[in-house]
């Protein structure tokens, strides 16, 4: 329990911090945005308003009157406090009580050489030579502070910006911490064995998908654990019905006599050969199932061949006729269907299937219909058609779910253990095919099949 608080605090301690680290960011670029975008290019133009000023104080220097009244209005508008000296440091003119001092004999002599003596930081102090050009006669000494903040406000405005921080960052972090704390527990939920916990979350940010994204898996997980239960209970419910035809036969031979005992082993074979064909079934989905989902290499892989069409038509509807001889049967192939790179056995029990589906769900006077096309662009197509009783339209959906019936009232003789078309449809997504299924009750059923044709035959057809 209290590995489970901290985590919390801890992100809303980690927010708090990225806070403060935002907070001195923002402090070091107004530091560095007053130092190099406002006081630099102040000195500047402090200086080039300087140099102007100082020629215009030059040509005044003989009227004293004049002379006072443009220094006073430097002070006026630009701030500015001026004293002129000449170069022995006599005071010619200040509109400030307190005049600057004067320079120094090294510092005149450098101020000819240079033209000027700039000194910061504020308050700004420019020496300029008087005149401009030539031998220096005087000098003005220029102070300008350049406005700021009231040093006294400084403090409240830092402790205000922490307060507003601090808020700000717990609120955020509250916004947080709450969906992942809950995305934490529906996660314990699920894993404890409670497939009902969902997130509940709807946000339409990041956390939002991601709860978004949580319960469609947990959907996903709970009907995959669901259909294995079923999938459990159906193939012992399928398996008890023949293995109790089997018992009830031998014990009725055991009690008969020679010639009872002999016919009881024809329905024994029968009741095997269900058992074997059930079991088949239910191993070859699975592991077609475990090969589409990339289980690894423990699942044994197609054994593809490349293998004629029209041998996988004949052999299929030799089959169907031996089985039912007094079923009709129509083939349709077209003359130049291409060659398919498959696992032959796999197909031919998809058609198998298919055509005994066809022949189970329709009336013995009505024709199943078998035909094969070429499908465009690179596609081959399996198509089996009856003219029988049809699929309910609530009932589409099911169809291919492991032992799903459609017609719940017929016998397991007639209406099979509902493998056969969910071992298809398997087998078809295992070769990269695809299987669409058309049906109206009272009409028929109609399913095709299609799949690649080989890489050969896609460039020769080109």
């Amino acid at each position: 329990m209290s590995r489970r608080s901290r985590t919390p605090g801890r992100l809303l301690l980690r927010i708090y911090l990225v806070g403060l680290a935002q907070l001195v960011l923002v402090s070091v670029t107004l530091y560095l945005a007053r130092s190099f975008v406002v006081e630099k290019p102040l000195r500047h133009g402090f200086a080039r308003n300087a140099i102007y000023n100082a020629r215009e104080w030059y040509e005044l220097k003989d009227d004293p009157v004049a002379l006072q009244a443009s220094l006073d209005r430097a002070a006026r508008l630009l701030d500015a406090r001026v004293t002129l000296r000449d170069v022995s440091g006599r005071l010619i003119a200040t509109n400030t009580a307190t005049p600057a001092p004067p320079l120094s004999d090294s510092e005149v002599a450098h101020l000819s050489e240079q033209g000027q003596r700039f000194s910061g930081p504020p308050p700004h102090s420019l020496s300029l030579p008087m005149p401009e050009n030539g031998p220096v006669e005087a000098y003005a000494t220029i102070v300008m502070r350049p406005p700021g903040p009231p040093p006294e406000n400084t403090s409240l405005v830092v402790i205000a910006v922490l307060v507003c921080t601090a808020i700000t960052s717990l609120a955020f972090a509250r916004t947080l911490g709450s969906p992942l704390q809950r995305l934490a527990e529906v996660a314990r939920e699920l894993g404890s064995g409670k497939l009902d916990a969902r997130t509940g979350i709807r946000r339409r940010d990041e956390l939002g998908q991601v709860a978004e994204a949580f319960d469609e898996m947990a959907g996903r997980i709970t009907h995959l654990l669901r259909s294995q239960k079923e999938l459990l209970a159906n193939v012992s419910h399928e398996l008890r019905t023949p293995l109790a035809r089997i018992r009830v036969a031998l014990d009725v031979a055991e009690e008969g006599d020679a010639a009872t005992a002999r016919e009881m082993l024809g329905d024994i074979t029968g009741d095997l050969s269900e058992l074997e064909r059930l079991v088949e079934d239910v191993l070859t989905t699975a592991r077609l199932d475990l090969a589409t989902e990339g289980a690894g290499a423990a699942t044994p892989p197609l054994r593809v061949e490349r293998v004629s069409a029209h041998s996988l038509v004949d052999k299929a509807a030799a089959r169907f006729r031996t089985a039912r001889p007094g079923r009709a049967l129509e083939v349709d192939a077209s003359a130049d269907l291409p060659a398919l790179d498959v696992d032959p056995v796999m197909v031919r029990r998809v058609l198998d299937n298919l055509l005994d589906n066809a022949a189970k769900y329709s009336e013995p006077r009505t024709p199943v219909r078998l035909r094969a096309r070429v499908h465009p662009p690179s596609g081959l197509e399996f198509e089996v058609a009856d003219e029988g009783i049809g699929i309910d339209k609530e009932d589409l959906s099911r169809v291919g779910t492991p032992f799903f019936r459609t017609d719940r009232s017929r016998a397991r003789n007639s209406g099979g253990v509902g493998m056969g078309l969910a071992l298809a449809r398997r087998i078809v997504d295992a070769h990269g095919g695809t299987l669409a299924l058309d049906s109206q009750p009272g009409v028929g059923t109609s399913v095709r099949i299609v799949l690649p044709t080989a890489p050969s035959e896609v460039h020769a057809e080109r």
